[in-house]
Order: structure tokens, then sequence, then C-alpha cells
């Protein structure tokens, strides 16, 4: 009977072990806001004469202390007082045992369970969160982070797969809150084991995701430069700063609005300039991100060659267009009509010439950077070319041609001082205006009207030379041309002893006509030219009678002068080469004389002997020197020293030349009788 008794106590004792050992254990372990710890544990299957005892311990292998022993029934709980756990992690486990310390009944203890412990570390808004894995983690298992903001609690995260230490970083996208975050795992024992709530005064210190700026361009209707851009891939983009370079970069404008991707600037003209701007991002809580890269509009200038035809561009590199600039595209309008495309150069070209233009419409240009993958454009400023060539105008007159110093010839015109032009052109014919060539050019003189050409490349004695002249514009297109005109050319013609003939070239240049030509002639004993005569048009020849003039000498020189019509606002002259006649000399010597009778003088009858050369002398019998001239018109009167000679024979010598080379000597006697 006995051994029934103590088999039946052995039953029991390990029936009541095996229905313990599966309900002792931990539902939960949650950290309050006080930093305390509250412990959850099943408690349905524990007899009423057991007591639970709370352990814990600051490491899991460390010495484990007391903390209360539960002695009621209907307790399933625990606050750790003062556990500080937003400080430390706290390990912990139950034993049951019984109240009465019967030594025959079982102890049981649960398995050691910590509570969950967060730390919160931030860095530049940026909120760090580290935590160690729960002992009891099961890869299957997952762990909530959850945030409060705003008294509301938040899953920010659920984890799983985590490592056993590990960090979650939470970026800040809101200004100004206190935050709170804690973690929580259930492990299926009806609660969640939940961490103390750490926080923290947070904000967003984190500059947003840069605005990808595409182009800055010139709108060619306002003028006015555009920029464009992608929005900002940052959730909390709020706006834009634009900045612009004056030689430091300076804000012009914030645009608030992340959907707000273009921009007019209209306080700043890039029309006369290169201009660069950039842009940056702002968040909601005003952070900016760094600036952007650099753009700068187009600046086109123009250049001309009017009288080639020829517009040169240039223009600077556009920066930073996304995958940069396939080619240049230049437009071009004409009279204020439509753009169109004149021309498309590569990308790395900055210049291009617009030859073999009509320079008689006033254009516009622009250029435009492209690139055709990405459908960018940027155009620059317009500028405006006008070639304003003068087109030339009014008249050029020959006035005459005429000689000077029987050496070179004088060309004059005349050009009204309000005709624009650049050069004048003298044309010369050496085969009678045949052909001519170009001699020689004048430049327009302000507020001169005669313009004179000098030609020393003349034989004026034996030629005839024809001119004319032409305007030039100021391309030096020659636009009018002027009348010719040619020199007079006199010459001697074979005639009697008694004349000396001459003839002439016609002089039919007178814009006014023809008054007359006058006939000049100048004898050996004369300084100056004096008219003879005068002919009219047409009368080309001359015989002038010059036997009445032998004693004046044998040479003469002649002149014709061709006068204008009196009707002439210029009265001009057109002065032909001078021609030099020479006589054949010959003298006639009486051989007596009588001063006190018929004839009174001894003179020789000279007939055209040259009378600068000529020399008489009268000699006495003793060689005595008693006369002597050089004027043919001059003869000897019979004296000598104011006394009358006395009768007698006197030697005389005659000396004149016939040229350069010969001369004549003529000795002999005359007979002086008183």
């Amino acid at each position: 009977m006995r051994n029934r008794s103590v088999i039946l106590s052995v039953l029991f004792v390990l029936m009541f072990s095996a229905v313990f050992s599966q309900n002792i254990r931990f539902r939960c372990i949650q950290v309050i806001d006080s930093a305390d710890v509250v412990l959850y544990w099943e408690r349905n299957a524990i007899p009423l004469t057991y007591q639970i005892e709370v352990y814990a311990s600051l490491s899991l292998t460390g010495t484990y202390l007391s903390l209360s022993t539960i002695n009621e029934s209907d307790i399933d709980s625990f606050l750790h007082e003062n556990a500080q756990a937003h400080l430390q992690q706290h390990f912990y486990y139950l034993k049951a045992s019984p109240k009465n310390d019967d030594p025959s009944l079982p102890v049981y203890y649960s398995d050691t369970l910590e509570n969950l412990s967060l730390v919160l570390g931030r860095q530049k808004g940026v909120a760090n969160l580290y935590f160690k894995q729960p002992m009891k983690f099961a890869t299957s298992d997952s762990i909530k982070l959850d945030r409060k903001t705003d008294g509301v609690w938040d899953v920010l995260q659920t984890l799983h797969n985590i490592t056993y230490n590990d960090t979650v970083n939470d970026t800040i996208t809101f200004c100004g809150k206190f935050t709170y975050y804690r973690i929580r795992y259930d492990k299926g024992g009806g609660c969640e084991n939940i961490s103390y709530a750490v926080s923290d005064f947070l904000t967003d210190e984190l500059p947003p995701d840069l605005a990808r700026l595409d182009t800055v361009n010139l709108n060619q209707v306002t003028q006015k430069t555009e920029l464009g851009w992608e929005r900002s891939a940052s959730a909390d983009a709020y706006g834009y700063i634009i900045y612009f370079f004056t030689g430091i970069w300076i804000t012009i404008d914030t645009l608030y609005g992340a959907e707000n991707t273009f921009y007019i600037d209209n306080k700043y003209s890039a029309e006369n300039e290169s201009q660069a701007y950039r842009i940056a991002t702002i968040d909601t809580c005003l952070n900016a991100s760094p600036l952007g890269d650099i753009h700068n509009t187009l600046f086109l200038t123009a250049s001309i060659e009017k009288c080639d035809s020829i517009v040169f561009f240039r223009w600077n590199s556009y920066q930073n267009m996304p995958e940069g600039v396939d080619s240049f595209r230049i437009y071009a309008s004409v009279n204020k009509g439509a753009f169109n495309i004149i021309a498309s150069v590569t990308g790395n070209e900055l210049k291009y010439d617009y030859k073999h233009v009509n320079t008689a419409y006033d254009y516009q240009f622009f250029v435009q950077a492209v690139n055709k993958k990405l459908g960018f454009t940027s155009s620059s400023n317009i500028v405006d070319v006008a070639f304003n060539r003068n087109i030339g105008n009014g008249s050029v007159t020959m006035r005459y041609v005429s000689v000077v110093d029987n050496d070179y010839l004088e060309i004059v015109a005349h050009v009204d001082d309000t005709v624009e032009f650049n050069d004048m052109f003298l044309y010369k014919s050496v085969d009678n205006g045949k052909s001519f060539t170009f001699y020689d050019k004048l430049a327009k003189t302000k507020q001169a009207e005669s313009y004179v050409f000098e030609d020393e490349k003349v034989d004026v004695e034996r030629f005839n030379y024809y001119y004319y002249i032409s305007l030039t514009d100021e391309c030096d297109m020659e636009y009018v041309f002027s009348d010719t005109s040619a020199n007079i050319l006199l010459t001697e013609v074979d005639g009697e002893l008694s004349y000396n003939c001459m003839e002439w070239t016609e002089y039919p240049w007178f814009a006014s006509g023809l008054e007359a030509y006058e006939v000049q002639r100048k004898t050996q004993v004369e300084s100056d030219f004096s008219l003879i005569t005068s002919k009219m048009a047409g009368e080309v020849t001359y015989n002038d009678f010059v036997w009445n003039l032998s004693e004046e000498g044998g040479v003469f020189y002649y002149k014709i002068l061709a006068v204008e019509s009196a009707s002439s606002r210029f009265q001009d002259q057109s002065e032909s080469n001078t021609i030099k006649i020479v006589k054949e000399p010959t003298s006639y010597i009486p051989n007596a004389f009588a001063p006190d009778g018929v004839n009174k003088i001894f003179k020789p009858v000279c007939v055209y002997v040259d009378a600068d050369s000529y020399d008489f002398k009268i000699y006495n019998r003793w060689g005595e020197l008693l006369f002597q001239t050089n004027d043919v018109q001059t003869g000897w009167d019979g004296d000598f020293n104011g006394k009358p000679a006395p009768q007698g024979v006197y030697t005389y010598v005659i000396t004149y030349k016939l040229d350069e080379k010969k001369s004549v000597v003529k000795r002999g006697t005359v007979l002086l009788m008183r």
C-alpha cells in the first residue's frame, strides 16, 4: 500500500513539472516613458502555492540580483522601477518556487530575456539608430522601427535579417520637431517587446538634390534671358534660388514651388554681353543645395567687310549644356522678315563667315547652340547688320589738259563738293585714245571742287596724250566717268623765207566749247610771249610773216592757247607745247659811210641773225677797239670817246652763231668819210 502511495506521489510531481515548465515564460518586456521596465509573463499554470522571483543583471553573464518576490497568485507583471533603461540594458529571468520552501517540490526557471535597447545619435540631418539584435531573434522574425513626431506613432521601417549590431539611418525631411523612436519585437507572447522611446529635437539639415539647369536662352521676341531646368529629385524640394554673376555670384530671385522650373530674368539684359547663371535647390527647411553648373548666355558679334559683301560672326562657347553642344546654327532675317537657318557649324566652331551677301538689304542674325539628342537649344542675342553702302552719285568733268613750262602736262578735273566719292582715278592713253591704262589717283578732299594731276612722263613736243577721269565709291568701284581730253600739239611746217608756218591739233574738249585759238609769239629780243592773232574753232594752221622782224634775230618761239567759251564758269585755257623756229641767217655790210652825209651810221644789215650771239666791233688801223655792241639794231656813228673819229679806213669784225656748234666771223674794212 505504501509503495503505491509513493508511486502516485512521483507521478504527480512529474506531471506538475511538465505542465509548469511549459507555462513559466516571459510574454514580453516593455520600457515605459519613465525608463522603468515592465515585465510580463504567463501565470495561469502556476500553482497557487508557488511564488515568483524576479532577477536582473546589467549583462548576460553578470551577477543577477533579486528584484522582488511575488507571492500573489494573480500577479503576472512586474515594474522594475529606477531601471534607467534609457541609459542601460537589463537582462532578466524568472524563478518559480514553493512558498513553503518544500524541498520535495521542484524549482523552475524561465529563459533569460533582455529589454530592447535603442540608442539615438544624429549627424547633420540624419538620425542614427543603433540597437542590438534580441537574443531570441530568428531569421523569420522582424523588428518594427517606429517614429513619433506629432503625437502619433508611425511605423518607419520593418526590419528583417538584421545583423547582431545593426544601425538604421533616418534622413530627416521635416523642420524642427521633437522626434521619438522606438523598436518593437513580437515573439508571439501576446504582447510586444518595446524599447525605451529615445528622442531629440531634429531638423532637416541635409541639402536637397540639385536641380539640373538645362539651358539659358535669349527669347528672340522679348530678348529676355530664360532659364529652364529639371525638377529636383528631392521629395522635400520647395523652390529654387537663381544666381547671377557680376564679378561675384549674387542672388537675383528665389522661386517657390518645386514644380516651378522656368524663369525669366527681367532685370539683367544679355543683349550686349554674355551673362552667367546657376541655380540651387531649397527644401522645406530652406536648406540650399550646392550651386549647380555655370551656364552662360551666347553672345554674338558681327562685323562686315562691306566692299567684299561678307559678314564675320564670332561668339563665345556655351558651357555645361547637358551632353554637350552638337552644333551651332546661324539664323538670318532679311528686312525684318522671318528667321531662317543660313548655316550650321560643329559644336567646337565659334565663328562663321557669311559671304556673297546682298548688301542692298538690312539683316538680323542670331546663333543657336543645339543638343539634338536631348532637344536642348540656347539662342544668342540678335545683332543688326546694315551695309549702308554709299551709292555713287554726281558727275565729274574734265576741265582742261595743258602744257606747263613746255615740260609736263597739267590735267584738271571738276567735281561738285556735294558729290560723295572715295578716289578720283586718272586714265591715260598714248595711242591717240585707242586704249587707256590707269595712271594716278587723288583722294577726295573736303570742300575741294578742282583736282589737279601732273604727268611728267610725257614728251609734249612730239606726242598727244589722252586722258579721262573716273570716280570711285567707298569700295573703290568706279561708277562715273568724265569726257576725254588731250593736250594741244603744235608743230612747224615748211614755209617760205619770209614766213614761219605752223599747225596744231584741235582742242574740242572744253565742256562749254571753244572761244578761239590764240597764237602767241616771242622773238629773241622779247622776254615774253605776245598775242599775234586769234583763230576760230576749226582753224588749226597759221603762217606768220616775219621778214619785217629779220633784224630781231633768227629764232622765233610760238605756242597756242585754246580759250574756253566766254559762257563757261571756269574761263579755262589749254596751252600747247612751245616750238622754236630758226631762220637761216645772213648779213649785208656796206663798205663806206659818211656821218655827216646820207649814210650816217655804219650798221650791217642782218637777216635772221642770232641776236643772242651777235657781236659787232670796230678797230682803227693800230688795232685799238673803237666801238662794240651786241645789239643787231645798233650801228657805229663814227665817234670815239665822244669825239668824231678822223676820216680813214677802219676794220670791223662781226660774229654770230649758226647753231650750237657753228659760228660765223666776218672781217673787213669800211671807209669813214668826212
